[in-house]
């Protein structure tokens, strides 16, 4: 999660996943798999293992002590709604953002 993006339409990004089932060979043009590939095997780095899907359900709570209203660019480095993320955790994604409001 970076608190303070450099993304100039958004103030901070926050990944509760991170990479993606690759289901067509465009991934491969993806930025965040870009990305991801330069920290794959770096212990204690986001990605040390690559582009490779997984949840990160402790990242769900990071919002809660956000002080002050921000704009969140939401899995900057995933797709929530891709086929392999479980229903109940996208719920959870969703909760958590409309509690924060």
């Amino acid at each position: 999660m970076a608190v303070n993006s450099t993304i100039e339409w958004t103030d901070s990004t926050w990944n509760s996943i991170r990479g993606f089932t690759k289901v067509s060979p465009r991934y491969k043009q993806c930025y965040a798999n870009t990305f991801a590939k330069r920290f794959r095997g770096i212990t204690k780095q986001p990605f040390e293992f690559g582009f490779d899907l997984r949840i990160v359900l402790q990242k769900l709570s990071h919002p809660f002590g956000w002080k002050n209203p921000r704009k969140i660019f939401v899995n900057s480095m995933s797709d929530l709604f891709q086929d392999s993320i479980p229903d109940d955790f996208i719920a959870w994604v969703m909760a958590a953002q409309g509690a924060c409001e």
